[in-house]
């Protein structure tokens, strides 16, 4: 992407506090990846492997690490974590892509503030509550009876504040709906990636705290709490009145059973059945590596004999197996 005008590396070494290694007056004009470089771009790189890419002509300048740096010839400026030096340089030259849209007028909305953005096409209830700075994308849906902390940014087609999965079984044994009366409150700084849905509390608040970052097509149920600065990548499903800690990340596709608790400092690998509370930090991960199908197959006719077969091991020992 092209700058609005051309910056020495000086420039930006004193704006984004890094070190200079070559030419300080060394000029950028776009910011641009490793793989497909832009004229007189700088390009950020924190992995090795890399380093046979950096001789393209289009690059000026390499914003990467001291330990790398050593290792390039072309003039560099040196951070202690340069994709987030290189984020931050994105977001300061980027204009917010919300204004491409038709703006709603919120003025006829008396709790929310007036420097939130909301596309015309979102659909707000009369009694949401917004805080300053917010950003609300395309074909949203929000509820009544939902906060929203500052600096919120919801994403096209998410629906947050829906009735929850209530059901109980009546006298004939069917299915009868439980009133969901409860809300959705979302802290500080939190992102909610498109199509992702959030549930109102049957009785009391869904929680999302400050700082939790979203990603797309996640489903949080009723009642979940999740705690400040987790992280939650796509596709995953959270069953309700779960409560998920701080600093937790959840890979791609896993699920969370309903009524467990998550401590702080958790992170769930990828694909995860989480079916127990996880009450210590660290790292957890389940299911099986992919393999050609036949062994697949072969694996799975027999774990389906392993209980038998343990029993047999334990009988053949002398022990006692239960």
């Amino acid at each position: 992407m092209l700058l609005s005008k051309k910056h020495t590396i000086l420039e930006l070494a004193e704006k984004y506090n890094c070190k200079i290694k070559g030419d300080k007056d060394t000029n950028v004009s776009s910011l641009a990846s490793l793989v497909k470089p832009t004229d007189d771009s700088l390009v950020f790189m924190s992995d090795k492997k890399m380093l046979k890419l950096i001789d393209d002509n289009k690059i000026s300048c390499l914003l990467t690490t001291q330990e790398l740096s050593a290792s390039i010839e072309k003039s560099c400026l040196i951070s202690s974590n340069p994709q987030l030096t290189f984020s931050r340089m994105l977001r300061d030259n980027t204009k917010e892509k919300i204004h491409a849209h038709d703006i709603k007028d919120i003025s006829k909305f008396k709790n929310i503030a007036s420097t939130t953005l909301i596309a015309n096409s979102a659909d707000i209830a009369d009694d949401v509550t917004m805080g300053d700075n917010c950003i609300v994308y395309p074909n949203v849906t929000i509820y009544s009876n939902v906060q929203l902390g500052n600096n919120v940014i919801i994403h096209s087609g998410a629906v947050i504040g829906a009735d929850g999965f209530g059901l109980v079984l009546n006298e004939k044994n069917s299915w009868e709906k439980i009133p969901q009366v409860g809300g959705v409150s979302i802290g500080n700084s939190v992102e909610i990636g498109a199509n992702t849905t959030i549930d109102r509390g049957s009785l009391d608040m869904t929680m999302i705290g400050d700082n939790v970052k979203i990603d797309n097509l996640v489903h949080v149920a009723h009642n979940v709490q999740i705690g400040t600065n987790t992280a939650i990548a796509a596709c995953v499903g959270i069953a309700g009145s779960t409560i998920i800690g701080k600093n937790c990340t959840l890979g791609g596709g896993s699920g969370v059973n309903g009524h467990i608790n998550i401590s702080d400092d958790v992170h769930i690998h990828g694909m995860t059945m989480v079916t127990k509370s996880l009450l210590k930090p660290g790292s957890y991960a389940s299911g099986t590596t992919v393999e050609p199908v036949d062994s697949w197959r072969r694996n799975q006719a027999r774990f389906k004999s392993l209980d038998d077969t343990l029993k047999k091991v334990n009988r053949s020992k002398g022990e006692k197996y239960e």
